[in-house]
């Protein structure tokens, strides 16, 4: 996502744009929960949870892409619209047109310039699993 100097970084898109399993079309827009494995690319709209099944799991959301609800995935691309929480438990790139308006659990992040994040950016440890009803809970006493 930035040039490096050393030409060593470890960006996610590089590395998972020749494996694509699954694209969501512009045209194309689902309403309910989808669960993937592999690489997803979204240029539609989904109005539902996105849950990822392993740890190498990468979801791209492009500039037309679109979700309303939860996303839990290891590694994640955002260009486009997340109205709802980001759970990755890998690498987070957020890019410049992103537009998420959750609360984002991250590990590794990266954010252009340009990019709005309208929520809380909560590290998460790598040996602890998000939970969010556990912070949910905590904020209403």
């Amino acid at each position: 996502m930035f040039n490096n100097k050393d030409n060593t970084t470890n960006n996610i898109s590089s590395s998972s744009s020749s494996k694509l399993d699954t694209l969501l079309g512009k045209k194309t827009s689902i309403k309910g929960d989808i669960g993937f494995s592999g690489v997803l690319v979204l240029d539609g709209t989904v109005d539902g949870s996105l849950v990822g099944s392993k740890n190498d799991d990468v979801l791209t959301i492009n500039e037309t892409g679109k979700v309303i609800g939860k996303i839990q995935v290891a590694n994640i691309i955002v260009n486009g619209t997340v109205k709802g929480d980001i759970i990755s438990s890998g690498k987070i790139e957020v890019a410049s047109k992103a537009v998420i308006e959750g609360n984002v659990y991250y590990k590794n992040i990266e954010m252009e310039t340009g990019s709005k994040i309208n929520g809380q950016l909560i590290y998460q440890e790598s040996d602890k699993p998000a939970k969010i009803s556990n912070i949910e809970d905590k904020k209403a006493k």
